[in-house]
């Protein structure tokens, strides 16, 4: 984990190595998708919103009975973005839990590059697509484990 990447207060890292999964009562998929022309694409929530309207945020969902983290991933990247992603393109940045839910749920937190173009659209929501992360930081409603993500993604070298 890159120690460069400052955590927000509202968030608790989850070390997956020593975290009792039963512990968290939802458990979400997300991910940080970098289109195939470079572009990072995030999820804009209009005023009409049921959860966090006019927030930016990463792409992903619940992890339904039966699922394990990558097949909600890829299930969730197919029905917001028509995606057709290989697990083994994806890679995980961490585990965070977010103090508006009391820390009871687990957001699953993955990079994707689209290389192969495999993205159709934006069928939930509304797609951003941003240059640099320093674009899409600069939207003054991104959500703070977006925000992290983000940052990972940076650090690593996943992003500019």
């Amino acid at each position: 984990m890159s120690s460069s990447n400052v955590l927000p207060a509202s968030l608790r890292l989850v070390d997956m190595r020593t975290a009792r999964m039963d512990d968290f009562t939802l458990h979400l998929a997300d991910c940080i998708v970098l289109t195939q022309d470079g572009d990072i694409l995030l999820q804009y929530r209009p005023p009409h919103w049921r959860t966090s309207p006019e927030w930016v945020t990463a792409f992903g969902g619940h992890v339904e009975a039966g699922e394990n983290i990558l097949q909600a991933l890829t299930r969730e990247l197919h029905e917001e973005l028509g995606a057709a992603i290989n697990p083994a393109d994806v890679d995980f940045i961490g585990a965070v839990s977010e103090d508006w839910t009391d820390h009871r749920e687990l957001v699953h937190v993955h990079f994707w590059h689209d290389k192969a173009g495999t993205i159709t659209g934006c069928y939930e929501a509304e797609a951003r697509t941003y240059k640099t992360v320093a674009d899409a930081l600069a939207y003054p409603k991104v959500m703070d484990y977006t925000r992290w993500a983000l940052g990972e993604c940076l650090a690593r070298g996943l992003l500019t």
